[in-house]
C-alpha cells in the first residue's frame, strides 16, 4: 500500500486542516521575541500549503519523521511546529539525533520511540541516512553494516530537508519517504521537491 493512501487511511475523519490553521501559538525558540505557527511558516514561503497539509497528516498518523538540514536552516522550528498537532501526553520530541540518541531509536525493542519527531544535522536526506550509519555504529551498534541499514529502513517513515538559501530564507527543499531495503541499499523516493533557485514546489 502506498505511503500516501496509508496515511489517509490512517486519518480518515480527522479535521487536519482544520487543526493547521487553528493550532495553538508557540514560542519555537528562547530567544524569539514572535511565537510562530505552521501557518507562519507557509507566509514565509519555508513550505506550501499542500507540504503543511501532508506533514501534519503524517504527523496524526504517527510515521517516524526526521527534519534534516544544516546549521540555521530552521530544524528546529519546524520540529516544535509540527509537534503542536500531538497530543501533549503522546509527543516524542529529539532536539537533535547525535550519539547516544541515534543508536537508541534505531533499536528494535525500543518502542518508546514510536511516532517520533527528531532533527538531525545533514546536507541532503540521503546524507542524512550515511550520517545515522555511522552514528549507529560509532555507538556501539554491534551489527553489520547491512542489519544497520534495514534498522534505519524499519525505524525511519518520512525525511523533510530544510536548507537556508544565499538570501537568508528557509526552505524545505525535499520531503522524502524512506521505503525500505533493496539488496544493500536504502531506497528513498521524493514526495516534494523544490528548486531553491525558481522557488517552485513540485
Amino acid at each position: 500500500m502506498g505511503l500516501l493512501k496509508q496515511i489517509q487511511q490512517t486519518t480518515q475523519g480527522q479535521d487536519v486542516e482544520h487543526k493547521l490553521y487553528k493550532s495553538a501559538r508557540l514560542a519555537i525558540k528562547r530567544n524569539s521575541w514572535k511565537p510562530l505557527e505552521l501557518q507562519d511558516l507557509i507566509r514565509n514561503e519555508t513550505l506550501s500549503k499542500e507540504m503543511a497539509l501532508f506533514l501534519c497528516t503524517c504527523v496524526k498518523a504517527r510515521l517516524n519523521i526526521l527534519v534534516s538540514g544544516g546549521t540555521g536552516a530552521g530544524k528546529t522550528t519546524l520540529v516544535n511546529a509540527l509537534s503542536t498537532f500531538i497530543p501533549k501526553e503522546e509527543r516524542r520530541i529529539i532536539g537533535d539525533i547525535r550519539d547516544k540518541d541515534g543508536r537508541d531509536i534505531l533499536l528494535k525493542e525500543n518502542k518508546a520511540f514510536d511516532g517520533f519527531l527528531a532533527a538531525g544535522h545533514s546536507s541532503s536526506p540521503s546524507n542524512m541516512i550515511d550520517r545515522l550509519e555511522l552514528i549507529a555504529y560509532l555507538n556501539g551498534m554491534n551489527m553489520p553494516i547491512n542489519a544497520i541499514r534495514e534498522q534505519i529502513a524499519g525505524t525511519i517513515d518520512i525525511i523533510v530537508h530544510l536548507s537556508r538559501l544565499n538570501d537568508g530564507s528557509r526552505k524545505i527543499t525535499k520531503i522524502t519517504e524512506v521505503r525500505g531495503l533493496e539488496g544493500e541499499n536504502i531506497v528513498l523516493r521524493d514526495i516534494f521537491k523544490v528548486s531553491p533557485l525558481k522557488g517552485s514546489y513540485y
